[in-house]
């Protein structure tokens, strides 16, 4: 039996959440790895609990196959998550809440009703019974409402090379109990013409680009939107596409990435983006880039109605 060589491959951040792919030749089972999940495409290798350096934190994973993020996100140093951002309290972003992966927390989601939440669709790797959600708290591994998850519903035309219709739902076992600290957070119209000008985008994430431990306390950042052609034009020398379904927003050494994936872009309580995908993070020539929530709210709602 030959012998695994796993290849570090490349680095980058897909919206926020970034993850290191390995290649794998020969069969031999490297005693490192607990598990081996193929989506779309994508492959994702899971660390055993006792493997992981970081307690409680899935080890990054690459979610996107377009080689021109990978030449360029190649060049940066591990991203960061949340970039030059404020410490909240759980009541300034009551809709917020984290997804775990056994135990490991993996993405941000919002709270949509008592019983579904809407994150990414790459935070979705692996069974429904794995997944656990928590709400109701500032602290990413203490107090609030957990809750397993009992479905999951993902955009099949997801498409990781492109990174388009990048949602899932995820529905819960039993409700959340509303309180000051949970609440559901407004939909867009999806009639809405023009977007504000001016967002904000919350998470647990490290606070400084050499920084590799996600933030135990949840954080804020404000960004300004950024119109699609003046996005597309940056994102041109990267071979992406901007499309309509997605929303740009970047400030200068502000920004989310890595584990803020699946987490709320929101303005005045309204939910307009979800966490993607970038290159880098607070890279003035690549703005942070959010599924566009108006383009989906049917497909929420068609969700809550049939499943």
């Amino acid at each position: 039996m030959g012998h695994r060589l796993l290849k570090l491959e490349l680095t980058i951040c897909a919206g926020l959440l970034l993850i290191l792919v390995a290649g794998i030749e020969g069969r031999q089972k490297d005693p490192s790895w607990s598990g081996y999940y193929r989506d779309n495409g994508t492959h994702y290798l899971l660390y055993e609990k006792q493997k992981v350096a970081q307690p409680n934190v899935l080890p990054f994973r690459n979610i996107s196959s377009n080689p021109f993020i990978n030449a360029l996100e190649s060049q940066d140093n591990l991203p960061t998550r949340i970039v030059n951002g404020y410490r909240i309290s759980c009541e300034e972003a009551p809709f917020q809440g984290s997804v775990h992966y056994d135990g490991y927390f993996v993405c941000g989601c919002s709270i949509i009703n008592s019983v579904w939440v809407l994150t990414a669709h790459h935070c979705y790797f692996g069974p429904a019974e794995h997944y656990q959600v928590r709400v109701g708290t500032d602290q990413q591994r203490r107090f609030g409402q957990i809750r397993d998850v009992r479905k999951i519903v993902a955009l099949k035309e997801y498409d990781d090379y492109t990174m388009r219709h990048d949602l899932a739902m995820m529905k819960l076992k039993s409700p959340l109990f509303y309180n000051r600290c949970v609440q559901p957070v407004k939909l867009p119209s999806p009639e809405i013409t023009r977007f504000p000008r001016k967002f904000v985008v919350s998470g647990w994430g490290i606070t400084s680009v050499n920084a590799q431990n996600a933030q135990r306390y949840l954080r804020r950042v404000g960004l300004d939107f950024l119109s699609r052609a003046k996005c597309q034009k940056l994102y041109k020398k990267a071979g992406m596409k901007i499309y309509k379904d997605m929303i740009c927003c970047s400030r200068s050494k502000k920004d989310s990435c890595s584990g803020d994936s699946g987490g709320p872009l929101t303005s005045h309580g309204i939910l307009y983006g979800v966490v993607s995908w970038g290159v880098g993070c607070a890279n003035k020539n690549y703005p942070g880039v959010y599924v566009n929530c108006k383009q989906y709210v049917h497909w929420i709602k068609r969700c809550i109605r049939n499943y």
